[in-house]
């Protein structure tokens, strides 16, 4: 469209739609997940203002400040958390055209003294162990072996090893599995290459990259590659989504949910005699990590398999590695 052919429009209606417009590309700048947990936020930004009789959009500094200080002191979230609601509360304001600035002289303030005062430290995920992956592939065999009616849950059984197996060998984040497409794997000789199209660090899809995963030399059972043409065989899926859900009768249904494939590593983990207290679905990309830091890896070459762009999380993961690394070995009992 031409300048010119402004004069012919309804400008209150051409200001409308691109107001519109503007919203709707603010919404696809989004992940689903991220957009379901701002959501979430905002209801529970909205009730606190409600109830305290302040004005929640547009909300002035004392109230985004005083809401902060409820989340730590009242509710006794985790800094993470509280640093995502006010995201949220940012997010929705800028989404209505409305402007909250995190670099706040009060924001600021308040969230530094929450960190200082509950720190920083998360309660975060346990990282699995390769011990613990096999145990966990151990007990789903076990289980397997003892089936009086071996189809009942097979194909379940066979879904939750090639999950686990992918997950940590690939240190997958849980959005990346639940999103891989049958199109998007290809085995050859030396395993499987694996084509991440979006992810955490890559909304908009743009810089799609591939993972090697590489065949066990030591057997099929805890062979990534065999487990997945395993599935693929009893699945029969020939297109689409890799990971599913399974229902009662075993019938293979709809892609599975990030929170699903967290209470399957859970529950599999328990089962295994792993304490899941703190088992969640990070616990495989912080366990191959954390793994491989053992083992000497550099953190590039941990980069390489994780995909992390920051090296201060990868940082946290050698340094767990190493916590033992200086402890005296004279009293090794």
């Amino acid at each position: 469209m031409i300048y010119e052919d402004l004069d012919r429009l309804d400008i209150d209606k051409l200001n409308k739609d691109l107001l519109d417009g503007v919203e709707d590309y603010i919404d696809v700048s989004k992940s689903n997940n991220t957009r379901k947990a701002y959501d979430k936020d905002w209801k529970d930004f909205v009730r606190f203002c409600k109830y305290t009789k302040t004005k929640y959009l547009p909300a002035d500094y004392p109230t985004v400040s005083k809401y902060l200080v409820y989340c730590a002191k009242i509710q006794k979230l985790k800094v993470s958390t509280i640093e995502r609601r006010l995201a949220s509360i940012i997010f929705k304001h800028r989404e209505s055209l409305h402007s909250i600035d995190r670099k706040h002289k009060l924001i600021k303030n308040v969230i530094e003294g929450i960190k200082r005062n509950f720190g920083t430290k998360q309660n975060s995920s346990q990282a699995l162990s390769i011990e613990d992956i096999k145990k966990i592939i151990d007990k789903i065999d076990d289980n397997e072996n003892n089936l009086k009616d071996k189809n009942k849950s097979l194909a379940r059984n066979i879904r939750d090893k090639t999950l686990i197996l992918i997950g940590f060998l690939g240190g997958f984040r849980r959005s990346e599995l639940i999103n891989l497409n049958y199109e998007d794997i290809e085995t050859d000789l030396e395993g499987l290459k694996i084509i991440i199209r979006k992810s955490k660090t890559d909304q908009r899809g743009s810089g799609s990259h591939t993972k090697g995963i590489r065949k066990s030399l030591v057997g099929p059972k805890y062979c990534p590659v065999f487990n997945y043409e395993n599935w693929i065989k009893v699945s029969g899926i020939a297109s689409g989504k890799v990971f599913r859900q399974i229902d009662r009768s075993n019938k293979i249904l709809d892609s599975l949910s990030d929170r699903a494939v967290a209470l399957i590593l859970k529950w599999r983990a328990e089962k295994a005699g792993i304490n899941s207290i703190k088992i969640a679905g990070h616990s495989m990309r912080s366990g191959i990590a954390t793994s491989l830091a053992k083992e000497g890896a550099t953190e590039n070459e941990i980069k390489k398999i994780t995909n992390h762009r920051s090296s201060s999380m990868v940082q946290r993961y050698i340094q767990d590695a190493e916590i033992f690394d200086n402890a005296t070995k004279l009293l090794d009992l």
